[in-house]
């Protein structure tokens, strides 16, 4: 694991902030190919999230597993301020993870993290694109019975 990751998952911002300012590749993958960006978004530690994207952070780096970006990961696990840095600093919002389909969006009504789907549809998600087994959004939130989101959907398909 490369120092900045361990400073990542110990949540030790210092510890990045120097090791950026030292010169630490803020994209290097570690051993198990784990991009610092989605790490820190997917464990919701925003401030790390701030400094690696002001530090040239790739917003396109994606998870070894499913290669799902740190927007999905942020959307996934619920960590609406990570997200909210990520849409900040031009994160695709639409980007389809290649096994599945699912945008964040999808990803945030899976886990039925309301919060998210509210910034997502704020950002403008594109509502009309379909997971691989043939599900938008709208579609998704209704085969989860999630009834807050297919509200918001549908608010946001009207209004």
């Amino acid at each position: 694991m490369t120092a900045l990751m361990t400073a990542i998952n110990r949540n030790n911002l210092p510890l990045v902030e120097e090791l950026i300012q030292n010169g630490a590749d803020v994209n290097e993958l570690d051993g198990n190919q784990d991009a610092p960006l989605v790490m820190a978004a997917y464990k919701g530690y925003d401030k790390i999230v701030k400094a690696l994207l002001e530090a040239g952070a790739d917003v396109t780096a994606v998870d070894p597993g499913m290669k799902a970006t740190a927007l999905h990961a942020a959307a996934y696990a619920g960590r609406t301020d990570a997200a909210k840095l990520l849409i900040e600093h031009n994160i695709d919002i639409n980007k389809q993870g290649p096994y599945n389909g699912y945008t964040a969006l999808h990803d945030a009504i899976w886990q039925d993290n309301i919060d998210i789907v509210k910034l997502l549809l704020a950002a403008n998600a594109n509502l009309n694109l379909l997971s691989h087994d043939g599900q938008s959004p709208l579609e998704f939130a209704k085969a989860k019975k999630r009834k807050e989101i297919i509200a918001l959907i549908q608010n946001k398909l009207i209004g």
